[in-house]
């Protein structure tokens, strides 16, 4: 029986212990007596303790050093030294290195009690803060998964076993899925949710800068570099390091990243001392695995380091049923920021929403409701707040393909009908079509394709693609 609090008595004078454990079992504490450290180390690590009442005169192994032990290896359970008159010094240097207090002999078992009693509060107050620290890391984390659908309730499942380990984790999913939300949650849920949380969007950093971004360089190591700038590898020392689109970033340094990985230590450039480093790496990719693995984006070297938990976050038309949920969470999210009186979504509304298949995925929908919420009025979203481009319906965006067309007419009609999707945005139609940038602008050249539907805010240049690009 634990009672009011289970009680380790740490003492070589019998008389001691005896006295202790009549006073501490009276008042309904479960008590357990040894004569010495050695004693008092086994039965620790057979059982839970919440205080250890330990005399600083102990043999062998002194009750300081014991006090170090429990601190290091118990660090929850208080620690009151019991000493002599004349060790008041070394009582204060005791309670320097993480004790609870001092008694002093001879002691009187009000004493006693009073301070085991102080001590078991402050262990429970210590016990709620880390409760409710855990409670907060969880909201930070996982809960900004919105969802119920099946395909969320795994990933959510996924999330709380891959937090639990320091696995690498590898993240696939299309762009605006919520990959980099998946990333937070496993962070914020595992061991190293204290430690930092550094972020790096490889397609987002120049190819010439991304060695210095991830290792760091020292001060002259190139033209530039006027000043040493530490890596995100050491940015992340003792927490997690997401990398974002992992594919993009060059074989060559693909093959550098396993080798920080394999070695857990880097090298700044311009330097050859290395720097031991612990990180914990979840990557990201929007690209199909299979296909990169094929066309050697990825390292297969690479791939099966960071393939360890392999997490695969679906795209919203596949868990539509996640769309009023999502949509009244960001419904909620942006009439607090713009202090709009909205609050529903009629029914006509709600119907746009189910019928379009968002090739945006969550992002899309998102915007899509910030918008609503800016320019609309009233207490109710109404349909025509939502962009014209939310009201095409999912069957007119993917129509069936007339089978007397040719293999060339096939693909000329899927690159206006990936053109037309994501509204003119040449990028991400070639994302969608499985190609490079390159390559889009060469098919549209042969077929003639015009792009009439191109956004004008996001005016892209065609730039005449490589001398050796090879069209798909």
């Amino acid at each position: 029986m634990r009672g009011k609090g289970r009680l380790l008595v740490v003492d070589d004078e019998p008389t001691i212990c005896d006295a202790l454990k009549v006073a501490l079992s009276t008042d309904g504490y479960a008590v357990q007596s040894v004569e010495n450290a050695i004693h008092a180390i086994a039965e620790l690590e057979k059982q839970e303790y919440d205080v250890v009442l330990a005399d600083l005169s102990l043999p062998r192994v002194s009750g300081l050093e014991l006090l170090d032990r429990v601190k290091k290896s118990w660090a929850a359970t208080e620690v009151i030294v019991i000493t002599g008159q004349g060790s008041i010094a070394t009582a204060v240097d005791a309670i320097k290195r993480g004790a609870y207090y001092y008694v002093t002999k001879p002691f009187t078992a009000d004493e006693i009690l009073h301070l085991v009693g102080q001590a078991l509060e402050r262990r429970r107050l210590v016990h709620r803060k880390e409760r409710l620290e855990e409670e907060l890391s969880l909201a930070r984390g996982v809960h900004q998964l919105v969802g119920q659908s099946e395909a969320i309730e795994r990933i959510r499942a996924i999330i709380h076993t891959a937090a639990s380990s320091e696995a690498t984790v590898l993240i696939q999913g299309e762009s605006g899925t919520g990959k980099e939300i998946v990333a937070n949650a496993i962070h914020a849920q595992s061991k190293r949710s204290r430690g930092p949380l550094v972020k790096m969007n490889c397609a987002a950093v120049p190819e010439t800068l991304l060695e210095s971004e991830l290792f760091g360089h020292e001060k002259g190591a190139f033209t530039g570099a006027d000043r040493r700038r530490i890596g995100r590898f050491e940015q992340a020392d003792s927490g997690t390091l997401f990398l974002d689109e992992i594919c993009e970033m060059q074989a060559r340094l693909q093959a550098k990243f396993l080798r920080a990985l394999q070695e857990r230590e880097v090298e700044r450039l311009g330097s050859s001392t290395p720097i031991p480093v612990d990180v914990r790496i979840i990557a990201a990719t929007n690209r199909d695995l299979a296909k990169a693995l094929e066309e050697g984006v990825l390292r297969e070297d690479l791939y099966y380091r960071l393939n360890v938990i392999l997490l695969q976050v679906p795209p919203l038309r596949e868990r539509m049923d996640d769309v009023p949920i999502l949509a009244m969470h960001f419904l909620r999210k942006y009439a607090a920021r713009e202090g709009s009186s909205m609050s529903a979504i009629s029914e006509e509304a709600m119907n746009v929403l189910l019928s379009y298949s968002w090739p945006g995925n969550v992002r899309e929908l998102e915007n899509a409701i910030e918008r609503a919420v800016v320019l609309g009025h009233g207490e109710k979203l109404r349909a025509q707040d939502l962009p014209q481009q939310v009201h095409r319906r999912a069957d007119d965006q993917h129509p069936l393909v007339p089978a007397h067309l040719t293999l060339e007419e096939m693909e000329k009609l899927a690159i206006v009908q990936a053109l037309r999707l994501t509204g003119g945005n040449k990028s991400e139609a070639a994302e969608r079509l499985g190609i490079h940038r390159t390559s889009l602008y060469d098919k549209m050249r042969r077929y003639g394709i015009t792009d009439p539907n191109a956004r004008p805010t996001e005016p892209e240049p065609e730039p005449a693609p490589p001398p050796d690009v090879q069209t798909h």
